[in-house]
Order: C-alpha cells, then sequence, then structure tokens
C-alpha cells in the first residue's frame, strides 16, 4: 500500500522541496510514514507552502491560528509569548516538532511559537487528539510537526524575497540549492524586523522585536544509504513591559525589558534497509531553545539530546509495522526571579504500531512505553479503526491516551513538588468523511478529551506547592468543507466545544465555545488572491493587570492577499491584516495589530 505512494511521495515528505507544492494530500505526522490526508484515521491538517506565502503570518502562532480547532493567544504584538489551544488543550499538553524533532522546552514545556519566523517554513502538519504513542510527552491535545525548506527536486534553484510594512517592519529572505544523483544541498536565510505595536493597553511606548534564522540541509548517498544532516535556527532580541506595583503607592508601573532567544535543532541522520522490506533510520538530534533577559542573570536554558532508531516493516498483506526505541539527555539551567536550578534528566522509550487493512476496514492500533528517570514509567496506548462505506465515505473512530511528563520548573522550582505525576488523558473520537465529487469534500467529528492529574499550585504564598489534583472534560464538534476546482479554492470550518474546569465547574480560560475560519482563494494567469476570515466566540479571561477574572469579547478578523506574477520567476505581493481595522483582544489588557499593510517581491530560479 505505502509502496504504492511512490519515491517522490516520501522525499518530499521528509525533504521538502523549494519548488512547487506536489501532493499537498499526503501527510507523514499521523502514523510516522507517507499516507493520504483523507485515509488518516484522526483528523488531520496541512498548511501548504503556498499557504505560507499567502498569509500574512509573520510567526508560526498567527500561521496556526488559520487552522480549525485552534486558538492563538499573543500577548501583544510580534515576537511576544504567545500560547496555543489545540481543541481546549493548554500550549503544554502540545507537542510541537521542527522536522520531527520535538521543540516543547525542559522549562515550560510548551514551544516558542512567536519567534518561528516563516519565511523558511516548507509545510506545517496538524494532527487533533492525543498522539503520546506516537510522539511521546505532551501530544495530550495533538501534534504540529513544522518541514523547513530541503530542496530534493534535480538540479540547481534559489529563491529571495523581500517585504516592507507598517510598524516599520522589514522582511528579507534567500536561498540556493542543489541536488544531483547522490547529493543534494541547501542552504537559506530569512531576517524579521519590526518596531512592534504598544503590548498593553497601558503602554507608552512600541516593543521592537528582529528574528534572524538560518536553515541548512545535506544529504548524500553513499552506496545504499543515505546520510542526512540538517540544522535549523532562530535567534533575535524580543522587547516588552513587565509591571509592578511598588509600595507605597501601588499605582501601576511599566518597566521597558528584552531578551535574547535561540531556538535551535541539528540532526544527523543514517537511513538504509535491512532486508527488502525494512526501512530503518538511526538518528542523532540535538535541540537548543535558551532565553536571556538583558535587564540581569535571569535566564532559562534547554539542551535535549536524543538518539532514535526508527523501523519500518512492509508486508506483503499491505501490513505497516513500526517499531522503535531512543534515549534522550535533557539539561535545564533555570534562573528567575532569584529561583535556580540546574540539572539533568534521562529517560528512554520504546513503542510499536500495527496498521492493518482488509477491504474496506482499517485499523492502526499502537503502544509506547517510557522509563523517565525522575516521574517513573509511564505506558500510553491508541486504537483507530476506519471503515468504508463507499468508495467516497469513510466512517472513523479512535480512542486513544496521552500524556505530559512535569517540567523541571514544576518540580523544583517555585511551589516544587519533585513527586508530581504526568499529566493524563483518555479522548474518544468518532468522524465521518465524504467526499461529494472529485472537487468536494466534507468532514464531520465529535470528540470528547478526558485530563486527569493537572498539576496546579495551591495553597497561600510564599507556602504553596505543585499538586496533581485538577480535572478537565472537553466535549466538541468539528465540520468542515473543502472545494479546489479551476482558479477557485475554499477551506471553510467550524468548531462547537465545552472546554470545562471540572474542579470548579467553570470554562477553561481563553478558549471560546464556538469558532470558525473560512479562507476563499482565486489563482489563474498572473493573479494569486487570498481572502480570509476568522471569527472567536466570547473567552473567559483573567485581568492581564489587575488578575481578576474577566472575559473577551467576540471578534472578526480578516486579512488579504494578493500576487502578481512577473516573468523570470518574480512576483509582486501585497497582504492587508485586520483588513476592518477592528479593535480586539485575544488576551485582556494586551494589544493586538489594527489594520496593517505590507508589500514587496519574491523570486523563485532554476
Amino acid at each position: 500500500m505505502y509502496k504504492h505512494l511512490g519515491a517522490a511521495a516520501l522525499a518530499i515528505l521528509t525533504g521538502p522541496s523549494l519548488a512547487e507544492d506536489r501532493l499537498p494530500d499526503i501527510v507523514v505526522t499521523a502514523t510516522g510514514y507517507p499516507i493520504s490526508a483523507e485515509e488518516a484515521l484522526v483528523p488531520t491538517a496541512v498548511i501548504t507552502r503556498r499557504e505560507i506565502e499567502q498569509s500574512p503570518a509573520q510567526d508560526l502562532g498567527e500561521l496556526l491560528n488559520q487552522v480549525s480547532g485552534l486558538e492563538v493567544a499573543r500577548n501583544g504584538g510580534p515576537g511576544q509569548a504567545t500560547s496555543l489551544f489545540l481543541r481546549g488543550t493548554e500550549s503544554d499538553q502540545n507537542l510541537v516538532m521542527i522536522n520531527q524533532v520535538p521543540i516543547n522546552t525542559a522549562t515550560v514545556a510548551s514551544a516558542s511559537l512567536g519567534t518561528l519566523d516563516t519565511q523558511l517554513l516548507q509545510r506545517v502538519e496538524v494532527v487533533k487528539g492525543p498522539q503520546s504513542t506516537l510522539w511521546g510527552s505532551g501530544a495530550i491535545g495533538g501534534v504540529i510537526d513544522v518541514s523547513t525548506l530541503q530542496d530534493i527536486a534535480p538540479g540547481s534553484h534559489s529563491f529571495a524575497s523581500a517585504g516592507f510594512g507598517r510598524h516599520g517592519m522589514r522582511r528579507l529572505a534567500a536561498g540556493v540549492s542543489h541536488r544531483d544523483a547522490d547529493l543534494s544541498a541547501t542552504l537559506g536565510a530569512s531576517y524579521l524586523q519590526t518596531d512592534g505595536i504598544r503590548t498593553l493597553t497601558a503602554s507608552t511606548q512600541a516593543s521592537p522585536y528582529d528574528n534572524t534564522s538560518v536553515n541548512l540541509a545535506l544529504g548524500r548517498d553513499v552506496g545504499a544509504l543515505h546520510l542526512q544532516a540538517t540544522h535549523w535556527q532562530t535567534q533575535g532580541t524580543s522587547h516588552y513591559e513587565d509591571f509592578t506595583y511598588p509600595a507605597p503607592t501601588f499605582s501601576l508601573v511599566l518597566v521597558p525589558v528584552s531578551q535574547d532567544f535561540l531556538t535551535s535543532v541539528s540532526t544527523l541522520a543514517l537511513n538504509g534497509t535491512l532486508g527488502p522490506d525494512i526501512d530503518s533510520t538511526l538518528q542523532y538530534s540535538l535541540l537548543r531553545d535558551h532565553i536571556d533577559q538583558n535587564a540581569g542573570s535571569d535566564h532559562a536554558h534547554t539542551d535535549r539530546h536524543t538518539l532514535a532508531w526508527r523501523n519500518i516493516v512492509e508486508l506483503d498483506n499491505r501490513d505497516v509495522f513500526q517499531f522503535g526505541v531512543q534515549a534522550s539527555h535533557e539539561k535545564a539551567d533555570i534562573l528567575s526571579y532569584g529561583s535556580s536550578y540546574r540539572g539533568a534528566t534521562d529517560y528512554q522509550e520504546g513503542w510499536l504500531q500495527y496498521d492493518l487493512t482488509r477491504g474496506a476496514q482499517h485499523v492502526l492500533a499502537g503502544a509506547r512505553v517510557l522509563n523517565h528517570e525522575d516521574a517513573g514509567r509511564h505506558l500510553t496506548w491508541s486504537l483507530g479503526y476506519g471503515y468504508h462505506l463507499s468508495p467516497a465515505t469513510l466512517l472513523k473512530a479512535s480512542l486513544a491516551t496521552g500524556f505530559r511528563y512535569p517540567t523541571a520548573v514544576e518540580r523544583y522550582m517555585w511551589s516544587a513538588n519533585p513527586d508530581l505525576r504526568p499529566e493524563r488523558s483518555r479522548a474518544l473520537e468518532i468522524g465521518l468523511s465524504h467526499r461529494l465529487d472529485a472537487a468536494q469534500l466534507v468532514e464531520l467529528s465529535v470528540f470528547r478529551t478526558d485530563i486527569r492529574d493537572l498539576i496546579v499550585s495551591t495553597g497561600v504564598f510564599p507556602n504553596t506547592k505543585n499538586v496533581n489534583v485538577n480535572e478537565a472534560r472537553i466535549t466538541g464538534l468539528e465540520a468542515g468543507y473543502r472545494y479546489a476546482r479551476g482558479a477557485w479554492s475554499l477551506d471553510s470550518s467550524l468548531i462547537f466545544q465545552d472546554p470545562q474546569d471540572l474542579s470548579n465547574d467553570t470554562r477553561l480560560l481563553r478558549r471560546a465555545r464556538f469558532s470558525t475560519k473560512a479562507g476563499l482563494g482565486y489563482n489563474a494567469g498572473p493573479l494569486d488572491a487570498r481572502l480570509e476570515a476568522i471569527y472567536s466566540g466570547k473567552r473567559r479571561d483573567v485581568d492581564g493587570l489587575s488578575f481578576v477574572p474577566t472575559s473577551t469579547a467576540p471578534y472578526l478578523l480578516l486579512n488579504l492577499h494578493a500576487g502578481w506574477r512577473l516573468e523570470k520567476g518574480l512576483s509582486l505581493y501585497a497582504d492587508i491584516e485586520n483588513l476592518a481595522d477592528r479593535d480586539y483582544q485575544v488576551v485582556s489588557q494586551y494589544n493586538t495589530p489594527g489594520r496593517t499593510l505590507s508589500f514587496g517581491i519574491r523570486y523563485q530560479g532554476s
């Protein structure tokens, strides 16, 4: 079954191209190997390179906001702290990967979405629901895998772009690549700088931000083996405003501060075959996530070394068996407000998965064991079932568990409790996808996620302690419609959800009960255009300055992209974010950009 997808599909997804998007309906993250997104037994969304270029989003957080079931909350403008809620789950309950390497930190357990520039990204895959069986700790709500630019198209290629916009925004990117019979190489770099906006509603000055990203990839065939080395990193400075209420007046005082950040992922992989039907990969990866405050010595550093061995066995009866093991050594170094921690943690993992197809039936089952040096051993499992009612209609169901190990901060710093247990989840989902014709696809799913042993801080400062007490339940319905025919395309979705904190019978913060999103595209002749609409309902929140309960109002956000293709690989583009110039908040007391115009030029050569 998977052999019939062809070597080209596998190459695109393990090494994305700088050239035109191909086979955008093929995904890897749902199973660990290429399959059709429509055949996946769990909900999967893909953001292609073209959609990345059509979006005014400057960072990964903004880009993800266009995906159904994902809500993004940013504390102000570009480069600020960004939270992601995937189907009602928290930022630290969603696993984010760069080229299949997790980048969630050992300090706060979430990823720095607000500092990941989109200019060197090829595609983004989002898989919803618990995915800890395949990808490990942190995958309670789902998994987001980001592929960086790596050219696999034969010959030599190059690209460049330059953009400018409101608030002093400047974006630059360039790259070259080459591939011949047994060698491939890619080099890309990007730069983003902006004067920013006023972060808080009480601010009197803007918060600047700059970001420099680099992407390298080198591959070589050595006999029957393939050696691949990659390095991606982003670094820069983010300015923001801290606030305090000093005695004796206890009135609000804003203090301009800044921090330097660095996030990098380096990999070295050796791929080959063990016998005629076993594809085997041995990979070493290194994650570095460093934040350093410029006003003092406070910092938060994560360094994670991982050695993984993955194997995929394609059986003669079209079944696929996958197994693997990996070992990680994670170091955390934290100093914040006088509290500090420095230590290392080792953990080992082993997993297996069996993919079975018999006529109209499809079964996917797997299990994973993780042995954590501090938090002990944990087992997670998943079971998916699909049945083709007809060639155009697929009924599917899944039952899966997920977990998240406590971080070094939760175990050893403020409110320390080294005996914390992992947060655990169990999710049930039933879905239906139906292709009306070659151009139209309708999808519907209902889901329920129960999360136990949520980690919270109890007591009165300074006598507080982190404990496993809270429980949450998230139920919902999600629907989508896709259309693509000729020059026109339409992606639309809506979600109704009820994310409840069962400990106090209230809705979880910053999550709307209802949201809907749509993107209408046109691509013919020299014109490439897309209109994007995002509506989010009312959300509970805590006031960012007074810390009292509040709420944020519903909002409708419109974004417009227009591109015009010239000759010799050149094209012009213009983006308008917040077209209607709406005044809205996604985090209480934090500003969002008004109408923002940007424009630029792109070059694609070969």
